[in-house]
Parts: C-alpha cells; sequence; structure tokens
C-alpha cells in the first residue's frame, strides 16, 4: 500500500472511530452522530431552512427531513412557518439548546482525553492540515460556472 492509501485508510478509520466515541456519549440522550451535526448547525446558524442544513452537511433534503423529524419528536427544535409555505425557518428549543450544551460538554470532556498525550504544536499543526483538506474537498464540490 503506497503513503497515500494508508493515509486515507487511517483517516476515514480514525474519522469513523471518532464517530463512534461521540455516538457512545450522545446514545443516553437519543441522539447519535447524524442528528448531532444537525444540532450544531442549528445552534451555530440560529433561524436556518432545512435547505440551508443539507448544503451545510452535503446531505440530500430528504435526509434532513428525516433527521429534523426525529428532533422535532424529541422537543428539540421548534418551527417557524416563512411566507414560502415550503419552507420552514427552524431553531433549537430551549430543551434543544440544553440538551446541545449537555452533550456538547461530555463530547468536550472526550476530546480533552483523547487528545491529552499530544503537544499544542502538533495539535495546531494537524488542525491546519486537516482543515486545508477539508477545504480542498469543499472547493471540489462548488458548481463549475462558466
Amino acid at each position: 500500500m503506497d503513503m497515500s492509501s494508508r493515509f486515507r485508510f487511517t483517516l476515514l478509520r480514525c474519522a469513523r472511530l471518532m464517530s463512534d466515541e461521540i455516538n457512545t456519549v450522545l446514545l443516553p440522550h437519543q441522539l447519535n452522530y447524524s442528528l448531532w451535526q444537525t444540532l450544531v448547525i442549528l445552534h451555530l446558524n440560529k433561524d436556518c431552512t432545512a435547505l440551508d442544513i443539507a448544503k451545510e452537511l452535503s446531505i440530500s433534503k430528504p435526509a434532513v427531513t428525516k433527521r429534523l423529524n426525529h428532533l422535532t419528536d424529541l422537543g428539540c427544535i421548534q418551527q417557524i412557518p416563512l411566507p414560502d409555505k415550503r419552507q420552514k425557518q427552524l431553531s433549537l428549543s430551549e430543551f434543544g439548546e440544553q440538551l446541545f450544551q449537555e452533550c456538547s460538554q461530555e463530547i468536550d470532556d472526550l476530546e480533552v482525553e483523547l487528545l491529552k498525550p499530544f503537544d499544542r504544536s502538533e495539535l495546531k499543526q494537524s488542525h491546519q492540515f486537516i482543515s486545508q483538506l477539508l477545504n480542498s474537498l469543499q472547493h471540489r464540490k462548488e458548481p463549475i460556472h462558466e
């Protein structure tokens, strides 16, 4: 296996194991990593739409709708009708915000534990590299304008 194949395999395996660890933290709250991503988007982008979430996460609108239905059933989000009846403005409910804060703290604690063996300069360098890789991948997704 060449170096780029090893890197890809390691990166994807690491991402999978990390999402499994986060799922373990979220399970007692009736959440999983996919639902968590949606909560994060709603926390960061107050009053967005399902289409905004789909674009942010690079997933289909039906996949977002499924997540939103589950989060609505849990009482995590509130929907505000817009003039365009096909869209609804979404935000975290009071319960959703409390749940976000609680889960966020638990995930932060997990990350502190996992990253303890690494020094700050290693983390900074790794973050810069992964951010550049992410930007490159996102750039490939952008539509080409002629």
